[in-house]
């Protein structure tokens, strides 16, 4: 069997771009010391379209450029996080970082773009410590590569961890200890501690001198500010902070600290993840998003097999999972978030708890998450959000402590172990746990944005409400205001008159022209980008062709969910015999889904003679079992197994009404093309017959694919829509 050529490869071949960002201008309006206001809606894949409300002051015919930058008046709340000690609240969206001072009640860019960025791109993650004194990103310099990066936030001073980290949207390879003073972090097949004071002064110890052991970031764990754990193979040690300095200088030689017990198998850091309580007392074990073990720790006996207090797994209570986080708050027995993907196709997260016998139950369904769930820094609450409502529950005992409606939820953090920061869809606010109270921080959308006829100052109403909020150019925030007395829009006054008209570049929906109606009397537009033309979008299908392995099935579903992308999945009869739980799922998620014909086999193999009427057969009887299965139909598309195909087989398939798929591999036994053929550009990705060292290639690095694609200004569509 040829190997399918790998899709990342793919991916790597496409040069970087500007990707389609759908970028759309609205609400002009323009008073009479020529200052201006509008709004930007951008359509970026992967994230929810939100505006941003600007002003700028016309002269001349500068347009919007490096020297001529707008002033930001909102700021959406993509992603938000708590920095030194609460004092600071970080900010951060498609057009750059800003940090909110508690004190001061002040919002400042500290990074910014200084015209619409329209590169499709998602954020990076970062991680900061739990002071909020250091943070650590990664910032990409490949396809799948980045730099791992740990900096000072105050001082924005920097040192480069790993110049070749494999770059991930969706995690790093670190773990900070409670008390801030030291990090694990892992750099190619090795994991290492460091103490960020230590490393911004230059006394710290060089890197192979702080090695832990062999693994990835997975076979490690924080358990307390001074011990943390580390698995092994099957051996798991406790290690005291007090020992890594000392004790590093010899990990080549033999493993850091006490053997705590040994594992019922060997650990895989790609397919597992453990938790231990601070007291090292008990320990929870997730495998493949499916079983989740709980375990008495003996530390007294060292030798001793980990005592198993329950098992669970996939088929009678995890159905559909992907994702699994463990939430181990102090004095509490654990906390298990899933994230999967429900009977509807759609994503959704639940909660489990251990009763007094140790028994896994299931406390909250949650069908309409739309944010991560964030503990309190004491570990007292969790807090996360669903439909237009944030949540925050009180763990031991686990109850609802208060929901604060209003808004779609984009991100939460804790301030500190008390007051909630809720990022929302129209306002940013933190909420008070022990006052019960709710604050405005600022906007993070508007509408009907104009000018205060009294006190000259802007004002604006969200989308949700009638209040009236008012800008301070100050401080750079919205203070909701009772007696606001709203200006007239107007698009013109003496000097310009300003109108939104089709842009030349189809990034854009529109562009903002503005007429000079004094001295030179001339039109130009606001955003040169804007009125440039561009070359039309390049289209790409990604095509999953499902085997005989579900594997990965569900985290494809919400990572193309979460991009708003329609993928194609090819099925064949044994895939349909054996997952049709899975089937009906990927079905109800709306994706497109075509025939691989019926059985797993090379067809134009010389071994045994296929006709027609063989072809035609297994086609129908995949639909008929498909539609069996999931009350839907198959749509009329086909490939043969492996894309291995001649006229026969085409021509076969065009006389049972369906379109050939077809992929080019080197392979002399393809005949010319016949039937009805779609010669589609297309990205094919296998689910199943791999090798273990490629099983979970895509499953994890899907989302490097996608943002690959984007910045390569590529349109991902179904192989319907190429």
């Amino acid at each position: 069997m040829k190997k399918i050529i790998s899709a990342l490869f793919l991916a790597m071949l496409i040069l970087p771009a500007s990707g389609f960002a759908g970028i759309i201008f609205d609400n002009l309006n323009l008073n009479s010391d020529n200052k201006m206001l509008y709004s930007v809606t951008q359509k970026v894949p992967g994230i929810k379209p939100y505006s941003v409300l600007f002003s700028y002051i016309l002269h001349d015919e500068a347009s919007v450029g490096s020297s001529n930058i707008p002033d930001i008046l909102t700021c959406y709340p993509e992603h938000i996080s708590s920095l030194n000690n609460g004092k600071y609240m970080q900010v951060r969206n498609r057009y750059g970082t800003a940090l909110y001072d508690f004190d001061k009640e002040k919002l400042t860019w500290v990074a910014r773009s200084a015209i619409i960025p329209e590169k499709s791109f998602s954020l990076s993650p970062i991680i900061t410590s739990p002071d909020g004194l250091w943070c650590v990103f990664m910032r990409k310099t490949g396809s799948s590569t980045g730099e791992l990066v740990i900096q000072e936030v105050l001082s924005k001073k920097y040192v480069i961890l790993d110049r070749e980290a494999s770059y991930s949207y969706t995690s790093l390879p670190v773990k900070w200890s409670p008390d801030s003073k030291n990090f694990l972090y892992q750099k190619g097949n090795s994991i290492y501690f460091c103490n960020p004071e230590k490393m911004f002064k230059g006394i710290q110890l060089e890197e192979k001198y702080r090695r832990i052991g062999t693994g990835k970031i997975s076979n490690v764990q924080w358990c307390t500010n001074k011990t943390l754990a580390y698995v092994d193979q099957d051996i798991i040690y406790l290690i005291d902070e007090r020992e890594l300095s000392s004790l590093g200088i010899y990990s080549s030689f033999y493993n850091l600290g006490k053997v705590i017990g040994r594992l019922p198998e060997k650990f895989n850091p790609d397919s597992m993840e453990f938790k231990i309580n601070s007291a090292v007392t008990q320990m929870v074990m997730v495998k493949n998003n499916n079983f989740v073990s709980y375990y008495n720790l003996n530390v007294s006996n060292s030798t001793d097999y980990v005592k198993l207090l329950n098992y669970k797994s996939y088929n009678d209570m995890f159905d559909g999972s992907y994702k699994f986080e463990i939430l181990w708050p102090e004095f509490s027995k654990p906390v298990i978030w899933t994230d999967f993907i429900a009977d509807s196709g759609k994503v959704s997260s639940s909660v489990y708890l251990f009763n007094d016998k140790n028994e896994i139950v299931k406390v909250l369904s949650i069908e309409d998450s739309t944010s991560n769930a964030a503990i309190s820094s004491d570990g007292k609450y969790i807090a996360f959000s669903s439909g237009e409502s944030a949540f925050i529950y009180s763990v031991n005992p686990w109850s609802r402590v208060a929901e604060i409606k209003g808004e779609k939820i984009s991100s939460l953090c804790w301030k500190d172990s008390s007051n909630l920061c809720i990022g929302g869809d129209q306002t940013v606010r933190i909420y008070s746990v022990p006052l019960e109270k709710t604050s405005y921080l600022f906007l993070s959308q508007c509408k009907n944005a104009t000018w205060d006829k009294t006190s000259k100052n802007i004002i604006a109403q969200t989308e949700t409400g009638s209040d009236y909020f008012a800008y301070d150019e100050i401080k750079n925030v919205w203070n909701k205001t009772y007696s606001a007395n709203p200006e007239k829009v107007h698009v013109q006054n003496e000097d310009y008159r300003i109108y939104k008209a089709k842009a030349k570049n189809i990034r854009y929906e529109n562009g903002i022209y503005v007429r000079h109606l004094t001295d030179k009397v001339n039109t130009f537009a606001l955003y040169r980008e804007a009125a440039q033309k561009s070359s039309a979008k390049k289209k790409i299908a990604l095509v999953f062709d499902l085997l005989d392995s579900a594997d990965g099935v569900n985290s494809i579903i919400a990572v193309c969910e979460k991009y708003d992308i329609k993928p194609t999945f090819f099925v064949n009869g044994e895939f349909i015999r054996r997952y049709p739980r899975e089937l009906k799922k990927l079905s109800a998620s709306g994706a497109e889904v075509g025939s691989m014909f019926y059985s797993c086999t090379d067809l134009t193999v010389k071994n045994f003679e296929i006709n027609e009427e063989y072809v035609r057969r297994g086609l129908a009887r995949t639909e008929d079992e498909y539609f069996a299965v999931t009350g839907k139909e198959l749509a009329l598309l086909w490939h043969a197994p492996f894309y291995k195909s001649n006229k026969m087989i085409r021509d076969a398939g065009s006389e049972a009404g369906y379109s050939y798929v077809d992929f080019p591999i080197e392979d002399g036994s393809i005949d010319s093309k016949a039937g009805k053929t779609l010669e589609s550009q297309i990205i094919p990705i296998t689910v199943g017959i791999k090798s273990d060292s490629e099983k979970n290639e895509f499953y994890t690095k899907l989302e490097l694919l996608i943002n690959s694609l984007m910045d390569g200004d590529y349109e991902i569509v179904p192989v319907s829509g190429l």
